[in-house]
């Protein structure tokens, strides 16, 4: 077969065995087809042109194939949810090759965080007319498997360049059940230790002042309890600061009781589900990461090394990159779903500046808990502002061209082949 490794080069081409470029705006896929298990090589195509700048431009773009699906798929189904308290709309494509639901179901969704909603579109987008659509393709669509495809959960952050919703409620944090009681049951004690730290109650001032400042506190925090437990106490989440990063929220949000809804009539036809949850932002620069919050052999642990276990990028509990969530999107199918169901969720996680490494850490931290001071304290500056929020847009959707091209070599060297595996299992 062939080696996927985390890391890139530093012209963004990967140190997978299978990807070149000699244009850099062009670059030729191969694909692994069913058939053989060898690669296809497909034309070049201008990815680049599936990457938006605006919300509004990325859900018209994603709407302009449902006239086109329609026409191709015996099972269409298109539904615009409307999420209430602002939460603003998600757009749903249910697509099959029969009438009569298949036995298996890939999920693709994007936009939980808001922000990262950007490039989970263009994923999405391409998918759609490059292997939904295309007939041409020399990728062969597997006929026992069905597409739910699910754009701008997070429609708010994604059009405010936020990854919170309305309620500063991340809501990969608030993916439960109402009885769990997370607020309760989830005591983030690491955090509520450096809850100061992580969210100053002032203004922020001049940009370069506050860097400056802010690593001196960041170093005599690590000094005081460790690099491990900071990152913990971040991102854990926590329930109990609402004004805070990475707040979890009282009780499930709008969107998630009314998917709760939805999942559960639409998913009860499937077998095995493939759940493939696009973001960005963690990891190394450029790079990619499989992060799964199943626990180590646990069932969906050993369905997902099935899948994706000889990539060399699945996360597992005990690795150092690795860290587990509460109120987890990917986890949430295995609390509303009848027992029996082969589940296989991941999140798709890709790398954009580095944020592994000290320096990034330092950065990363920095911009997250400024762009929160932020909107709920004010800024001395709106200058000073906007280099925040800039900064903030660019850690989750970089405009760089090199990250661009590395994201989508990484998704569409990974997922053609992992359906094509999932639907053979």
């Amino acid at each position: 077969m062939f080696n996927c490794r985390r890391s890139v080069v530093a012209d963004g081409q990967c140190q997978r065995t299978f990807f070149f470029s000699s244009n850099r705006n062009l670059k030729v896929n191969f694909f692994f087809g069913p058939e053989n298990g060898g690669p296809y090589v497909r034309d070049s195509v201008d990815v680049l042109s599936y990457y938006l700048e605006t919300y509004e431009a990325c859900r018209k773009a994603f709407l302009s194939y449902k006239k086109q699906l329609k026409s191709k798929f015996e099972r269409f189904d298109y539904e615009c949810l409307q999420i209430p308290k602002d939460g603003g709309e998600l757009d749903v494509y249910c697509l099959g090759e029969k009438k009569k639901p298949a036995k298996r179901l890939v999920i693709m969704s994007s936009g939980i965080h808001g922000v990262e909603g950007f490039a989970g579109s263009a994923f999405q987008r391409r998918w759609i007319e490059e292997f939904l659509l295309d007939d041409k393709s020399p990728y062969k669509l597997p006929k026992n498997s069905d597409f739910l495809i699910l754009h701008g959960i997070n429609a708010h952050g994604f059009k405010n360049f936020l990854r919170v919703n309305e309620r500063n409620v991340d809501l990969n944090r608030n993916f439960a059940l109402k009885r769990e009681k997370l607020h309760k049951k989830f005591k983030n004690k690491k955090y509520r230790k450096i809850q100061s730290f992580l969210n100053p109650g002032s203004e922020f001032g001049n940009f370069l002042f506050e860097y400056v400042f802010f690593i001196i506190r960041f170093l005599g925090v690590v000094i005081r309890f460790g690099a491990k437990y900071v990152l913990d106490a971040a991102v854990n989440g926590q329930y109990e600061f609402p004004k805070g990063i990475y707040y979890g929220g009282r009780k499930p949000e709008p969107v998630v009781r009314i998917l709760r809804k939805y999942f559960k009539k639409v998913l009860k036809p499937y077998e095995r589900i493939l759940i493939l949850d696009f973001h960005t932002g963690y990891g190394e620069k450029n790079g990619i990461s499989l992060m799964q919050n199943a626990e180590k052999g646990s069932r969906e642990d050993k369905n997902l090394k099935k899948v994706f276990g000889d990539f060399g990028l699945l996360l597992n509990e005990g690795e150092e990159d690795f860290y587990r969530t509460s109120g987890d999107f990917t986890d949430f199918f295995g609390k509303i779903l009848t027992k029996g169901k082969d589940l296989f969720p991941i999140t798709v996680e890709l790398g954009t500046f580095g944020n592994l490494s000290v320096r990034g850490a330092i950065r990363g931290s920095f911009l997250m808990i400024s762009e929160n001071r932020i909107r709920f304290h004010g800024s001395k500056s709106e200058s000073e502002a906007d280099k925040v929020r800039e900064e903030f847009k660019q850690m989750f959707y970089p405009n760089r061209e090199d990250w661009r091209l590395a994201a989508m070599d990484h998704v569409f060297g990974i997922v053609p082949e992992a359906i094509t595996r999932f639907s053979k299992l």
